[in-house]
């Protein structure tokens, strides 16, 4: 019996392929299951130094990079030359049953005459991204244009929902991230120690609390912090108890952290921080991790199972009786084994291959 043939798919992501491990990556590696797809990535060769591979290669997947030019962002000249290379090297998307699209511009590249299915996952605020005023008008005016051409629109948040509901005329799917962790790492536990670990997982960038760290690591000299991941912001931190530990493969992340006592995601929230659902809180739950984060709307969702604050002094307040307790769970592993199992990205993945599915009976 034949196999049956695959039909084929474009996913134009946002992020270098080779870039940390998050939700393109992983949907584009479930969507190869059952597509034959060809992801586009942007590569800027001036930022190669901060990235590593944390793929496992053995997929099917088909890779187009697309080179970034310096000051394609700032120059218009410049941008314009950058966009006529991308078109000549995307030229060939008729070919494609699908396009899966998570960034507004790549719209740009694909004419109103392509005869397939466009998808969008809106996975960010990409406006509120933008400090460029000229991207930023063009980003708002791509993503009109890109939800109005769609056949499925797919939202990663609520309140991209809630905001996007509000602009546009359309139907909108939520559906959250998840986890890749299918084993339980039990809760961690209790401990009353003279020294303990707090570990951060994420890039580090300008939402990132360095002012509440800093201080806290000189008010608790019983704490050490680890940031994993890469730091995107210049001004680094100095301090003998803030330890970066750099970029950790994906795979190896859980091994990384085994011994630490408390995950942590010490966010200023601003309007991009709010349209987020964080990856990184799936992943400290699945590590079984006492957890504690800054406290918005979006993160309603893991009350069950992370110490939230809104302040400074709230978090040194929690901080002060955790340190007592040994930092104990907010969450069992009965409780832990649900949330996993709600919320894998192989679920995820089974709604969006329904949704996608809904729109091919036509094709």
């Amino acid at each position: 019996m034949q196999p049956v043939e695959k039909k084929k798919m474009l996913y134009i992501m946002g992020i270098d392929w080779e870039w940390i491990y998050q939700r393109p990556q992983v949907i584009a590696e479930y969507l190869s299951q059952d597509y034959e797809i060809t992801v586009a990535f942007p590569v800027k060769i001036w930022d190669r130094h901060v990235i590593k591979n944390h793929r496992n290669e053995k997929t099917g997947i088909h890779k187009l990079k697309l080179w970034a030019f310096p000051f394609q962002r700032k120059s218009k000249c410049i941008g314009k030359i950058a966009d006529r290379y991308k078109k000549f090297l995307l030229r060939n998307y008729q070919q494609y049953e699908y396009i899966y699209i998570d960034d507004p511009i790549a719209i740009e590249y694909i004419s109103e005459e392509y005869k397939g299915r466009l998808i969008y996952d809106c996975i960010d605020d990409h406006e509120q991204m933008c400090s460029n005023e000229y991207i930023r008008r063009r980003v708002v005016e791509d993503e009109e244009i890109l939800m109005q051409r769609s056949d499925l629109v797919i939202v990663s948040s609520q309140n991209l929902l809630q905001k996007r509901a509000h602009i546009y005329n359309k139907k909108l799917n939520l559906v959250r991230n998840g986890t890749s962790y299918a084993t339980v790492y039990g809760a961690k536990e209790i401990a009353i120690k003279n020294q303990y670990i707090i570990g951060y997982i994420g890039t580090i960038a300008e939402w990132f609390d360095q002012k509440m760290i800093i201080q806290s690591a000189q008010k608790h000299i019983e704490l050490e912090y680890h940031l994993i991941g890469p730091c995107i912001i210049s001004d680094q931190i100095r301090n003998n108890r803030i330890i970066y530990d750099g970029v950790i493969e994906h795979v190896n992340l859980q091994l990384h952290v085994k011994d630490y006592d408390c995950m942590i995601m010490p966010f200023i929230v601003n309007e991009i921080v709010k349209a987020v659902d964080p990856v990184k809180l799936y992943e400290y739950i699945a590590f079984g991790k006492c957890i504690i984060s800054v406290y918005y709307e979006e993160l309603e969702y893991f009350r069950d199972y992370v110490y939230f604050y809104k302040t400074e002094k709230e978090y040194n307040s929690l901080l002060d009786n955790l340190i007592k307790q040994g930092f104990p769970p907010k969450y069992n592993r009965q409780q832990q084994e649900k949330f996993l199992k709600e919320n894998s990205w192989k679920e995820r993945y089974r709604v969006i291959h329904q949704l996608i599915e809904q729109i091919s009976v036509h094709m």
